[in-house]
Order: C-alpha cells, then structure tokens, then sequence
C-alpha cells in the first residue's frame, strides 16, 4: 500500500478541501420539506419602546422551524389580527386560517439591557394554552432565548427534544497564495449564525469530534510532515495533543462516558485503531492486520467501535466489541462505505455510500441491516448526527462551492447551509449542551 493511499483514508476522504473564507454565517436553504406539515403563526412579538432590539425573537424562531422541514409557518401579513396578550386571542380566527398553533410575545424594559419577556404556544385547534413562559433576558442573549424557545416549543408539538440550542463545528480554508492556505476551525449556532474561529493553521484540519460534554473538541491538524490529534478546550482556548500517541495519528472520537478516545496511528505499519484512556493516560492497540483500519466512532453505550477497514478488499464499516476483542463487518451493499457515526439511541449508523461511481450519505438500521441512501446530491462527506437522532448535517458540493447540508433520518427533509464567502466542510454536531 503506498503512502499516498494510506494518507487518502487517514484524511477520511479530505480530498474536497478548497478554497473559502473563515469568518461569515451560514445561510440555511429549505430545498426539501414533508409533504403534509405542522401549522404554526408566530406573531410579531409586541415591544412599544422606540429602541430597536439587537435581535427579533420571533424571526429567530421562524427560521428554526421553517428549517426543520416540519412546520408550515403563517406569514405576518396574512394574520387578522397580531395579539400579544392572552385577552386577544380569539381560536377561530386562527382555526379559520387553518392553524394549529399559535405563538404570541410581549416584551417591555426590566432593567438596563434587559427585557421581560413573555412567550405563549397555544393550540388551536384543542381551544387551550400549551405553556408560558416569562423570564428576565439580557438584550444581547435574546437569540439563546429564541434557540431555547424554539427546543421547548418544538418539544411540544412534537414530542421530541429540539436541537436549536446545539452547535455545528466546522473547518474552512482560504488561499493565501498558490502554496498558502488559512484553514480555521470554527464554531457557530445550529442555524450557522455567529461562527467565530477556535483554531488555526496553516496546514489541514481534519476529523473534527466533539466530547461528550460539549466543552472540547478533538481534530487531527497537520503540524510539519506529520498528522497530529490535538484536543482544544472551548472556555480556556486551551490546546493540547494525547500524550503518547506516536507516527501518524488522525481520526479521533471520543466515547459517550467521556472516558476514552479512539484514534488512528500509523506508527506500526499500517494504520490501526487506538483507544487512550484519560484516566491512565495509556493507549491500547485494538485493531492488528496488513489493512487499513480507520474512521472509528463508540456507540452511545460506549460498548462497540464502528470503523472503516480495507481488509474485505474496498473500504466497508465493521463493528469491534471491547468486550469480546471481536470485529464483524456490517456492510456489504455498495463498493465502498465509510466514516459511520451511531445515532444517539444506537438505533442507526449514518455513513458515506459508494455506489455507482457517486459519493451519498447512507443511514443503516441496526435491527434489519436495511440502508437507505438519504442524499441526491453527489461527493458527499463527513455525516455528523443532531443528538436528537432526527437530522444529520454533512458536506457536499453546490456547483463548484463546498456547502454544509442537513437531511432527514429518513431523507423526507433536506437543507443546505451555504456560505458567500467560499467553502466549508468537515461538520461536527454537537452534543445538548445544557
């Protein structure tokens, strides 16, 4: 196997690093939504004071329904009527609209820099109020107020957990010159806004994973003539590398209890998979043949590692039991699968899918092995599951720009989170953070 083969896997699939700009908010494009969706009107929310609010709530949440694919919101100029109390509320106004639900807001002063708000999800359609919620909110926190409204509101309409409040880690790379390049990790909001840059180099980032209290992230960065992981601590800025690991490393992932971190190293021939315990500071060599092993990730019990692996003659995902030290392969439709991740309740694999000359995002069923090609567009790379276990965000190419792109886990909703200023790749979705 030569080098530049071996290094092709290690990168996990990093070929489309091109050309873009570091620091701009990712625009969100719905180009797929459900045939039959939810009916929600979220009024303008009510603030009599002339100074204009750093951000609007209810466009915030517009927004992060609208991008889910679920919701079918009601436009502001298609309303009869814009209540921001209880009192003018009258359900078969909005029955008569065709609403299920209602949201309305009212704001005033509290203090310097602060506002009280008071937020009502009501539906329609069973005549009764959902929940209120009233809180004192400083006036430069008021788009973590929509994410976290938008999280409780989805909740009850839906009965799942929003993923709004959650993060998106991401790496972008401009050309400084025909053999420069800035690449910068950075971090923004679910919805692409507010990214800042936690890391840069001058040579590739790859390999982005978040830990399992969302407090770090681990990345394999090009430093000299070798690949290093290196772990940076969000709040401090703090960066450090695992301690004895050795070669070439790459492809880190840490383990849902927050004990472990798989890895990849060369540093015996052919690259094999790791894991380092932090407790002990010690790595143990899982994997030991001529092929190679790479792109592991834990499941949520922290109990299997799902990997790549060469030795079925092309690359396919295979499951390694720490228990038992025994590895099975899970694919076997397609010529190459590769870069499984698990969803959070273990139900599912999400992964890239080879299959007739064209790269797409593929999910597994792990009771019935059944896999489902959930993407139409093509080059499609680096899968990261929401931790809801309901959307995936992944790269792929738009004309000739690299775009981030959500999807559905059953391919019903697609989006694409685009940027003006050039490409972006290799996503990583957070875990909930609070």
């Amino acid at each position: 196997m030569n080098m530049a083969k071996r290094m092709r896997l290690l990168s996990l699939m990093a070929l489309l690093l091109l050309p873009s700009l570091a620091l701009a908010d990712l625009d969100i494009v719905v180009t797929k939504g459900y045939d039959t969706k939810t009916k929600i009107a979220i009024v303008p929310f009510f603030w009599a004071e002339s100074t204009v609010l750093p951000e609007r709530i209810e466009s915030i949440m517009t927004n992060n329904m609208v991008r889910t694919g679920r919701f079918d919101v009601l436009p502001a100029a298609q309303m009869l009527s814009q209540p921001s109390t209880e009192e003018g509320v009258f359900y078969r106004d909005w029955q008569l609209l065709g609403q299920e639900y209602l949201v309305i807001g009212h704001l005033k002063p509290y203090a310097e820099n602060k506002i009280e708000a008071q937020v009502t999800l009501y539906d329609v359609v069973k005549n009764r109020r959902v929940v209120r919620v009233t809180q004192i909110v400083g006036q430069y926190q008021l788009r973590e107020f929509a994410h976290s409204l938008s999280d409780l509101f989805y909740e009850r309409i839906t009965g799942v957990r929003g993923i709004f409040s959650t993060r998106v880690a991401f790496v972008t790379r401009k050309t400084l010159s025909a053999e420069l390049y800035d690449y910068r990790l950075q971090v923004a909001d679910a919805d692409g806004q507010r990214a800042r840059t936690v890391y840069k180099s001058g040579e590739p980032i790859i390999s982005v994973a978040w830990s399992h209290d969302g407090e770090k992230l681990a990345f394999a960065n090009k430093i000299g003539d070798r690949w290093k992981i290196l772990i940076q601590d969000l709040k401090s800025g703090k960066v450090n590398s695992i301690s004895d690991a050795r070669g070439y490393t790459s492809s880190p992932a840490f383990s849902a209890d927050g004990r472990y971190l798989a890895y990849v190293s060369s540093n015996k021939n052919s690259p094999e998979i790791y894991i380092y315990d932090f407790q002990t500071g010690k790595s143990e060599r899982l994997t030991r043949n001529t092929y190679i092993d790479t792109e592991p990730s834990f499941s949520p019990d922290s109990k299997y590692l799902v990997f790549t692996s060469e030795k079925g003659g092309n690359p396919q995902i295979y499951r390694y039991d720490l228990a038992t030290k025994q590895a099975e392969r899970l694919t076997f439709e397609g010529s190459q699968n590769l870069r499984a991740r698990y969803s959070s309740d273990g139900k599912y694999l999400v992964f890239v899918h080879l299959k007739d000359g064209r790269f797409h995002v593929a999910s597994m069923d792990m009771a019935s092995r059944d896999i489902r090609v959930l993407t139409a567009t093509n080059l499609d790379e680096s899968p990261s599951i929401a931790p809801n276990g309901t959307m995936l965000v992944y790269a792929t190419q738009r004309g000739n720009q690299g775009v981030l792109a959500w999807v559905s886990l059953d391919g019903q909703v697609t989006n694409q989170m685009k940027s003006d200023f050039g490409d972006v790749l290799e996503p990583a979705w957070s875990p909930y953070l609070n």
